[in-house]
């Protein structure tokens, strides 16, 4: 089998590291170069040597879990000596700001294990949640205000721009003190105070970290009138829900938006989906509740393949002024099923690559096994694992067949489980191996040559004896 790029690129890692360790054993672990959101999983690869075999045993640990290696690659130079690079797929979540992963490498040639670690750290990229809270309005003659506090939650890293925007216009940008969680998150409250007015205003604030796109939380601040005593809640309440289940593209789910403690019933709740207004009519109740209410609102949303990167969000309207809005990703109510395909390639004489390629599916955790005539077929298995452009995954599992056994036809099937739902299958025949002759090991090219020299030789002396005999005839007769 031809070796992969990646393969290539572990085998120059290890020329280059021989070098600069002058031929001791060494180790070496890497991970992403840029840090990704928790949920995805991604290769952290572990690289060492040199040794005099390939008697390798190597063990990776996520904090003191054992965790499970998903290929090894050998490599040998024309010395004789060896190296191991090890693959390990982690799946970070957002309580891994603490966490390590270490790969240990154990070989006769060593004293001791070889042993590296890498704070997950380095490559978590955490999204924080945002929250305005209003305080109770104070009067200052003719003046009514208000503090606005922005509560910006569980971050990673520390480094965080914020601005505050009124009406749609930047009113100030700071980087504020961040303070440490427990699970080595940050977080952080910013007041800022503002004078209200009976006409009302939207305020924004906005969480930017980096080039990402910012994380935005919205209120509105209206004044009250003192001689109507009519003050606003303090605090209004949101929910946003869908199903507890997944479902296949061609079903509708049914989202709902529900608001607490609302000062008036006059406002209008429009749904979007990818800031495209939807088409499917949305119903809306109305509960009062003292001199609150509580509004409901609900819409049929229909799913494609295309929906795992789509966002639905509700905004909730007072006259003009933009009150709330709240954003949900339809990922998490999505299941598509993967195609299922295999195929085979030779390798070598007697040998050949069975490939179960599993495409265009999600979410990312599905199960492959192997059959071989209706029997676990269990052998040297390489996986591959990849997130298109287009949020959906697809994984391919490739297994090494012997074709030289005598015997009969072989089935060989691909078995993709996806959740709780029914196994998908595909299944290919390799041929009987037939049987074959030992033949002379000569190249034709060299039974021909001797064949001719044969040849040669016979006419040679056949014309030596008929030269022999025609002039002793001819001396006869002259006698």
């Amino acid at each position: 089998m031809s070796p992969t790029p990646g393969q290539t690129l572990y085998t120059l890692l290890f020329i280059l590291l021989l070098g600069l360790t002058a031929g001791q054993p060494f180790i070496s672990l890497m991970g992403l170069s840029q840090r990704i959101i928790p949920e995805i999983s991604e290769p952290f690869n572990c690289t060492a040597g040199p040794f005099s075999s390939g008697d390798f045993n190597v063990t990776w640990f996520k904090n003191s879990d054992e965790h499970p290696a998903s290929a090894h690659y050998e490599a040998a130079d024309a010395n004789g000596t060896y190296s191991i690079t090890s693959k390990a797929w982690v799946t970070l979540t957002g309580e891994d700001v603490l966490s390590q992963i270490t790969c240990e490498v154990t070989h006769r040639d060593l004293e001791e294990p070889l042993r590296m670690t890498m704070n997950l750290s380095q490559v978590l990229y955490i999204i924080p949640s945002l929250s305005i809270t209003k305080s109770s309005e104070t009067y200052d003659q003719d003046h009514q205000r208000v503090n606005l506090t922005c509560h910006v939650s569980r971050f990673y890293p520390s480094r965080l721009q914020l601005i505050w925007m009124k009406n749609g216009h930047k009113i100030l940008e700071e980087s504020p003190a961040v303070r440490s969680n427990p699970d080595g998150t940050y977080s952080l409250d910013h007041i800022l105070p503002k004078e209200t007015t009976l006409d009302g205003s939207e305020f924004a604030c906005w969480a930017v970290q980096g080039d990402r796109a910012p994380v935005k939380a919205v209120i509105t601040v209206q004044g009250s009138s003192k001689s109507k005593g009519r003050i606003l809640p303090e605090r209004i309440s949101d929910k946003l829900e869908g199903p507890q289940q997944r479902f296949e593209p061609g079903t509708s789910i049914q989202l709902t938006y529900t608001l607490f403690r609302l000062y008036t019933r006059h406002v209008t709740m429009i749904w979007l989906k990818n800031n495209h207004k939807l088409q499917t009519k949305s119903q809306t109740k109305v509960l009062s509740s003292g001199d609150t209410y509580n509004i409901t609102s609900t819409v049929s949303v229909p799913l494609n393949k295309e929906d795992v990167l789509s966002f639905v969000h509700c905004e909730v309207k007072h006259r003009s002024s933009l009150l709330l809005q709240k954003n949900i990703s339809l990922s998490q109510y999505l299941r598509v099923p993967p195609t299922v395909t295999v195929f085979h390639s030779p390798v070598s004489s007697g040998l050949v690559t069975i490939t179960c390629h599993v495409q265009r599916f999600y979410p990312e955790n599905v199960h492959i096994t192997w059959l071989e005539d209706c029997h676990p077929f269990k052998g040297t298995e390489e996986l591959v694992s990849k997130k298109n452009i287009d949020g959906l995954y697809m994984k391919e599992s490739s297994q090494l067949v012997n074709t030289s056994v005598q015997g009969l036809e072989r089935v060989f099937t691909c078995k993709v489980q996806q959740e709780e739902q029914p196994t998908i299958k595909a299944s290919l025949i390799l041929p009987k191996a037939p049987y074959t002759i030992d033949k002379p090991t000569g190249s034709p090219g060299q039974e021909t040559s001797a064949f001719i020299f044969v040849a040669f030789l016979l006419g040679f002396k056949v014309l030596f004896v008929m030269s022999f005999t025609v002039t002793y005839i001819y001396r006869l007769w002259n006698i």
